[in-house]
């Protein structure tokens, strides 16, 4: 009774501050902010959720071990999938202070939708090797923070991630619950597939190919910013163009527990290293907005001109020019971007052909 009426609480807790969430997620204009108290009630069923996972173990006794041996290898192959919200650390927005590219300079009310679906492959019994196709929105806009320079730079992006991930996980078990083997009538009130079987964490972290594609909105519409260069990329004295197909490094922590023998969920939480510092078109220093109208073609010379250097200036509450004439620092290229996901995550437990074979060679062994 303790742990159903814990699961049910857990539950509602985080179904309602996700529903919350979403009602502030979906706005008609893109340049809306998400009420950072959405956030915080989707985040606060995430923790509840997360402790109750942690406690597991110790609520009942045990009878049959969910993660024996002849569990893993009956079940080696998992589908998973799993959907939240992606934030991005870089040189745009963040707190009110210098920017630091770590979690001390996340925006909360920059959170968007995400989610992934992959594979999952048990080699040994507590490593496993994992493939994903993610997705994710990324975005910052300088209005959001106070500190004087950056609130100044007036600089303001969204990108689309797709990603393809390869990973070896590690999981240790944290709690098992059991119950009667070969489907035997079970005694109690906790009858039925569904319900909590046991608890795991999981470690992992791997390398990936993704791709994005920066954008500033202006004039009512969506602008690709990379054909504009903004910093005077691939132009005389300045940076090199960037691709938008980089790698990555991800890494990351999983809660998960079984309700179902075929069924496992849970949250997890990953964190994205690249080597691009140009998610957000911005890196290095000013370039000359002449210059760069001078060499986009199309009739967006003056629309690159401005990108390059929208800053609000003294006259509009900002500071002086001085901060962002041409040489100034516009980015920091020390600093390498950054991007997370935070997810409830499902995971689905084949049991194939191959594991067909071995039931039987567990049975006839058994009753010989």
């Amino acid at each position: 009774m303790i742990l159903k009426g814990l699961c049910g609480l857990v539950l509602r807790v985080f179904t309602s501050g996700y529903r919350q969430f979403l009602e502030g997620f979906v706005c008609p204009r893109k340049q809306e902010l998400i009420p950072a108290v959405y956030l915080w009630n989707m985040l606060r069923g995430f923790i509840i959720l997360s402790l109750s996972i942690l406690l597991l173990p110790g609520l009942r006794a045990q009878e049959f071990d969910f993660f024996t041996k002849d569990g893993f290898e009956k079940y080696r192959s998992h589908l998973e999938f799993g959907f939240g919200a992606s934030n991005f650390l870089g040189d745009l927005g963040g707190k009110d202070g210098i920017g630091t590219n770590d979690f001390r300079d996340l925006e909360f009310t920059e959170f968007n939708m995400a989610g992934f679906i992959g594979y999952r492959h048990a080699f040994f019994k507590h490593l496993y090797g994992r493939a994903n196709f993610a997705y994710g929105r990324v975005t910052g806009n300088d209005k959001l923070t106070k500190e004087v320079f950056r609130n100044n730079r007036n600089l303001s992006f969204r990108s689309d991630i797709f990603e393809f991930d390869f990973m070896a996980e590690f999981w240790v078990q944290l709690g098992g619950k059991k119950g009667h083997q070969y489907k035997l009538k079970r005694v109690g009130k906790e009858e039925g597939p569904w319900r909590v079987r046991g608890a795991y964490f999981t470690a992992f972290a791997g390398l990936g190919l993704f791709h994005f594609n920066p954008k500033a909105y202006v004039q009512e519409q969506w602008v690709e910013l990379r054909p504009l260069r903004t910093e005077g990329q691939g132009l005389p004295n300045g940076p090199a163009e960037y691709r938008l197909w980089q790698l990555n490094i991800p890494v990351g922590v999983s809660l998960m527990f079984n309700m179902h023998k075929h069924w496992s969920m849970g949250l997890e939480l990953q964190y994205r290293y690249t080597f691009t510092d140009y998610i957000d078109d911005v890196s290095t220093n000013y370039y000359s907005p002449d210059d760069i109208a001078l060499y986009n073609e199309d009739g967006l010379g003056d629309l690159a001109a401005y990108l390059s250097n929208p800053a609000l200036g003294a006259q509009s509450g900002g500071v002086g020019n001085y901060s962002t004439s041409v040489g100034q620092q516009r980015g920091d290229p020390r600093d390498d971007d950054g991007y997370l996901y935070a997810l409830l995550k499902m995971d689905y437990w084949f049991n194939s052909a191959s594991n067909k074979k071995f039931n039987k060679k567990r049975t006839t062994k058994r009753f010989k």
